[in-house]
C-alpha cells in the first residue's frame, strides 16, 4: 500500500464534521444549503478514498465489486449522486422547506425538507438530517467492512502481530526496523518472550482504528484489536509514532 487509511479515517470525519453542522445549524437555511451541498461532495469521496487506498490489496477488486454494486441499488446513493450533480455542475439545491415544531419538553425543534426542481424531480420525503444521517451510516458500514476484511492491510495493531509477519515472511526483528527501531531491541536481553515483543510493539507504536468512535455511535460496533481482552506488558518503547502506509 502506498497511501495511508488515515486519508479514508478523514473524508470520514470530514463527512461526519458537514452532517453535525447540518443539525446545528437551528433556523439558517442558508448553513443547511451549504452544509448539505459539503456533506454530499465529502461522503461520495468517501469510496473515492477507499479505491485510492486499498485498490493494490490482494482480493480489493472482487470485494469492492460486490460493494459497488449493493450502492448503485441503494436509493439513498442515488439521490446523493443526483444531488451532488446538480449542486456542482448546476448550482441548484433542492434544501428549500422547513418546519418549526416543539418537542414534548417544549423545546424548539427545526426541521428541513428535499424540494423537487426540475434537475432533481424526484426527494425523499423525510427530513434533511435524518436522510442525510441514514447516507452516512451507510457509507459508514462499507468503510466498517473493509477495515475488517483487511485489517491486517489497514489497522496497524493487526499489522504488527506474529501471524501477519509470518505471512509476509518477516519477523519481529523486522517489525522493529520498520519502526525506526534497532534489532532486537524489544527483547531486553532475552527478557521478553516473543509473544511479548509483539504486544510491546502494539501498545506503544500503533494507533488503531481511528473511527472506532463513528463506528460505535453510529454502528453499534466497533473493530477490535488483537490485545483488546489482555493485559499490557510493560515496553522499552514509550512514545507511539506517526501512522505509517502499511504494505
Amino acid at each position: 500500500m502506498s497511501r495511508s487509511i488515515s486519508i479514508v479515517e478523514y473524508k470520514v470525519q470530514q463527512a461526519h464534521f458537514f452532517l453535525e453542522k447540518i443539525g446545528q445549524a437551528e433556523l439558517d437555511l442558508f448553513a443547511v444549503q451549504c452544509f448539505v451541498d459539503a456533506f454530499a461532495g465529502a461522503a461520495r469521496s468517501i469510496t473515492f478514498s477507499i479505491q485510492a487506498v486499498i485498490s493494490d490489496v490482494l482480493g480489493f477488486a472482487e470485494w469492492y465489486r460486490e460493494r459497488q454494486s449493493v450502492l448503485k441499488d441503494d436509493v439513498m446513493c442515488q439521490f446523493f449522486n443526483q444531488y451532488r450533480r446538480v449542486s456542482t455542475h448546476i448550482g441548484d439545491t433542492v434544501v428549500r422547506g422547513g418546519i418549526i415544531t416543539r418537542d414534548h419538553s417544549g423545546e424548539r425543534v427545526t426541521k428541513y425538507f428535499f424540494m423537487p426542481i426540475p434537475d432533481l424531480p424526484v426527494v425523499p420525503q423525510k427530513d434533511v438530517l435524518s436522510i442525510c444521517t441514514d447516507h452516512f451510516k451507510t457509507l459508514l458500514d462499507v468503510v466498517y467492512d473493509a477495515i475488517l476484511t483487511f485489517k491486517y492491510q489497514l489497522d496497524d495493531r493487526w499489522y504488527f502481530t506474529l501471524e501477519n509477519f509470518c505471512r509476509l515472511g518477516k519477523t519481529v526483528e523486522d517489525a522493529e526496523e520498520e519502526l525506526g527501531f534497532p534489532r532486537g531491541g524489544s527483547s531486553i536481553g532475552g527478557v521478553f518472550s516473543e509473544c511479548e515483543r509483539w504486544k510491546a510493539l502494539r501498545c506503544t507504536q500503533t494507533v488503531g482504528c481511528q473511527l472506532n468512535e463513528l463506528f460505535l455511535r453510529y454502528l453499534g460496533k466497533t473493530i477490535q484489536g488483537p490485545d483488546d481482552d489482555t493485559e499490557q506488558v510493560i515496553s522499552p518503547y514509550s512514545e507511539p509514532v506517526a501512522r505509517f502506509p502499511q504494505g
